[in-house]
């Protein structure tokens, strides 16, 4: 039996309801006048994907892909190279995939799926343009691997053709599926990695160059290995910073009407955002005031997360204590840092880049995970068990 309110609530329903049986438990969700019932055993129900929802689009990018080769009566294909199969399905992929995305957001919010009401038009090119990278990102590394496991490798146009009709398939379904989950909790995973990776590819690729031997900014300088990947991961970091403060306080604003500080955080957030896109549209070694206009970015980057850890539990309603602590803790360790820094004790420029950005991102992170959580109205959920009787029929909750 589940209770609230110290009020038994008993639901009867026939063996034949579709997804619970005797061995189950169900969840009963009330939100307004709509009443879910479902297994516990299952707690996302999420929507089938049709077939031709993204084999068709494989079919027509698989199709370009054998008529190219076969144009140029190319018979056998390098798997990675200018002209191979690692270029053929990064482009066609990536164009697929983000096709598809667009066109089941569209179909989404026409037919208005509850996880898209809050997601919205202005921010799509920006969604778009994310996943586009983490698509391309995807497929390098994937292709990445297989050169380091088979180099050299060459196959024959059919089999190759095959294996592009297998990765456009599984690009367009994962494309469907996050439209499926897309949420402005998924759009701080996608933050979050996106810069990560971003970063660590960065690294990666300048191991050699010793970049750690000189400051984490000489990632996006004119002497590092592909800095344009470290800037560009910057600035679209910020847009889509943008785009996720946008969502929330949306959302917010609909709760907490007279909570005028909401206000002022949103715009600290901006800030913050547009500073660290700045980071990377102005490289440290570029011409002109570009180098004084980057470490003014940058200082203005910690300014900025400094003045919302020591005023959260004024911007943030409902703040929870666990969160006020982590906040100032990390606000601490921050200030630590920042002043051994700069009297020139123990941290070198390069240590207090790398350990500055790994606990602001990481607050940063939290914030918007808080406010994510502050955002949405709660629902209630009541565990409930479920008496099956054969001789009584189905009942309306």
């Amino acid at each position: 039996m589940g209770s609230h309110e110290d009020k038994e609530l008993r639901v009867i329903v026939n063996d034949e309801v579709s997804g619970v049986n005797q061995f189950n438990q169900a969840i009963l969700k009330i939100d307004g006048q709509e009443y879910v019932l479902k297994s516990n055993n299952h707690s996302s129900n999420h929507q089938k994907l049709a077939l031709r929802n993204f084999l068709i689009p494989a079919v027509i990018g698989t199709l370009i892909y054998f008529l190219f080769f076969n144009s140029r009566e190319q018979l056998f294909i390098q798997l990675m190279g200018r002209i191979s199969i690692a270029s053929a399905i990064l482009l066609i992929g990536s164009i697929s995939g983000v096709i598809t995305f667009a066109i089941a957001f569209i179909v989404g919010k026409r037919k208005r799926l509850s996880n898209l009401e809050n997601i919205y038009w202005r921010n799509v090119p920006t969604i778009l343009l994310s996943f586009a990278i983490i698509i391309a990102l995807a497929i390098l590394f994937f292709f990445y691997l297989l050169d380091l496991l088979f180099e050299g490798l060459v196959l024959d146009i059919y089999l190759s053709t095959l294996l592009t009709f297998i990765f456009i398939s599984i690009v367009n379904y994962v494309m469907i599926s996050f439209v499926m989950i897309l949420s402005t909790s998924l759009m701080t995973k996608l933050l979050v990695l996106v810069i990560l990776s971003g970063v660590i590819i960065s690294m990666i690729t300048n191991s050699e160059a010793q970049w750690w031997q000189r400051n984490l900014s000489f990632l996006g300088t004119q002497e590092a290995s592909g800095a344009w990947q470290f800037n560009f991961t910057l600035m679209l970091s910020a847009f889509m910073m943008i785009a996720l403060v946008d969502n929330l306080f949306v959302g917010l604003k609909k709760i907490y009407l007279k909570h005028r500080p909401l206000t002022i955080l949103r715009i600290l957030l901006t800030i913050t955002a547009i500073c660290l896109g700045l980071v990377g549209y102005f490289p440290s070694d570029g011409p002109g005031n570009m180098p004084k206009y980057h470490n003014q970015s940058a200082g203005m980057l910690v300014y900025m997360i400094i003045a919302m850890i020591i005023s959260i539990k004024w911007f943030v309603p409902k703040v929870s204590r666990e969160f006020v602590i982590t906040s100032y803790v990390l606000g601490i360790m921050l200030f630590v840092v920042t002043y051994y820094y700069l009297t020139g004790w123990y941290i070198t420029l390069t240590g207090f880049e790398i350990v500055s950005f790994a606990l602001a991102f990481t607050w940063l992170m939290l914030l918007l995970q808080t406010l994510d959580k502050a955002s949405r109205e709660p629902i209630p959920v009541y565990d409930i068990d479920i008496e099956f009787n054969k001789e009584t029929e189905s009942r309306d909750i």
